[in-house]
């Protein structure tokens, strides 16, 4: 009986894993795809999908949690704002790279987490995140950006992702750590209302705001980079 259930309990989370994976390539294919829709039509996308982020956010029942909440829904107003303006600054490679780090952060720590296991990264917040998963997420995500630096530096039309020094290698570990920590927040924040995931949108991912928490934090990132270090607008 005890094996039987050890057998079911080692399927399941091989499905849950292979769910998890499938889902998050998928949707770094649907996303990359959006942004050769016109800017109009971008712009209404990613402010249909802040009213739907608030849905999630005021959506969960809960009391004496107003003010909680009402930091979550600046916070997403704030990403949003950045992804578009990263649109405008960076075009279409600006959000390609902050879907595609965000993606592959996310992905290398719950692959490398699984696989290695190890210390917990922050147990009071997030009990299944690890620092196998951290340094994945990070090892991952680097891989992919510097396989490919050179079409970021040869197609961007300028600012953070069109400077090839050293600049580039510290905007891109800032990027990464803003995915880990948008994350670690977003735990933190389903804990504070007692809920296991904002919705179930997304399989093995759970709501929009569960999927969307480290690109919203990438944003905001690396706006504030582009903005404060390389002025404003390419």
């Amino acid at each position: 009986m005890e094996d039987s259930m050890i057998r079911d309990r080692i399927i399941c989370e091989k499905k849950a894993f292979m769910c998890r994976l499938f889902s998050s390539f998928l949707f770094i294919l649907i996303a990359v795809m959006l942004f050769w829709v016109p800017v109009g039509v971008f712009s209404f996308l990613c402010w249909a999908t802040f009213a739907f982020l608030a849905y999630e956010i005021f959506s969960v029942k809960t009391q004496e949690k107003i003010l909680l909440q009402v930091i979550a829904l600046v916070f997403c107003f704030l990403g949003i704002r950045s992804f578009l303006y990263c649109r405008e600054a960076l075009g279409q490679l600006g959000c390609i790279f902050l879907i595609c780090i965000s993606a592959f952060t996310d992905t290398g720590a719950y692959v490398f987490g699984k696989i290695l296991l190890g210390p917990k990264l922050c147990p009071k917040i997030s009990p299944q995140k690890t620092w196998a998963g951290f340094w994945g997420g990070i090892l991952l995500a680097d891989t992919f950006f510097f396989a490919l630096k050179g079409v970021f530096f040869k197609f961007s039309p300028g600012g953070c992702l069109a400077d090839d020094n050293w600049k580039i290698f510290l905007t891109v570990q800032a990027v990464i750590l803003a995915c880990i920590a948008g994350d670690l927040s977003e735990s933190g924040f389903k804990r504070a209302l007692g809920v296991k995931d904002m919705g179930d949108l997304f399989p093995g991912h759970g709501g929009l705001l569960d999927r969307l928490d480290s690109l919203l934090a990438a944003s905001i990132i690396l706006a504030l980079i582009n903005m404060f270090f390389y002025g404003g607008m390419a």
